[in-house]
């Protein structure tokens, strides 16, 4: 069942692009590339139900690791620079890999388009960091903006609360 929804949810989004015959290959893994920077992987898992959104979004060059890996674990730390996805590195390769997965189950069209949509700003994002230097002084996509300390302060008669922000692509 999780294959013939994400077949269909991929053809819905083939039309809104013209791409009307996007579909998974046969080993049911469907990859799309954005701004020719970053290939995004949709999967349908079988076993788990899940869609899984997987990228490569740079490699790191060795002398990079000590400034990148802080603000990568930053990133992951409540999912505020990630949009609710996960970024890692792989050891071999100093790849930097970023995922998401989400129940397939009843996920409508416009819930898929606003993954991908959040899932493909956050990866460019990165790469745009990692592989440019760019980026340098902006937040990425999701995360909470930062406010004065002046106005950081509970309102009158009301006990102080964390604030979240929404992340971008409306991850769950």
């Amino acid at each position: 069942m999780s294959i013939e929804h994400f077949n269909a949810l991929l053809q819905e989004l083939g039309k809104s692009v013209g791409l009307p015959e996007l579909k998974p290959n046969d080993g049911g893994l469907c990859s799309l590339r954005f701004d020719d920077r970053v290939t995004i992987d949709l999967e349908a898992n079988e076993e788990t139900g899940a869609l899984i959104f997987s990228v490569i979004i740079a490699t790191l060059p060795p002398y990079q690791t000590e400034k990148i890996y802080p603000e990568l674990l930053e990133a992951n730390l409540l999912w505020v620079g990630t949009g609710g996805a996960t970024l890692g590195v792989d050891p071999a390769t100093l790849s930097v890999f970023m995922c998401y997965q989400e129940k397939l189950e009843g996920m409508e069209y416009l819930r898929f388009q606003d993954l991908l949509k959040g899932f493909s700003d956050v990866a460019l994002f990165w790469n745009k960091r990692i592989v440019d230097g760019t980026n340098l002084d902006e937040k990425p996509p999701g995360a909470p903006q930062s406010t004065p300390a002046s106005s950081a302060k509970p309102a009158d008669n009301q006990p102080a609360s964390a604030t979240t922000s929404a992340p971008i692509g409306s991850y769950a």
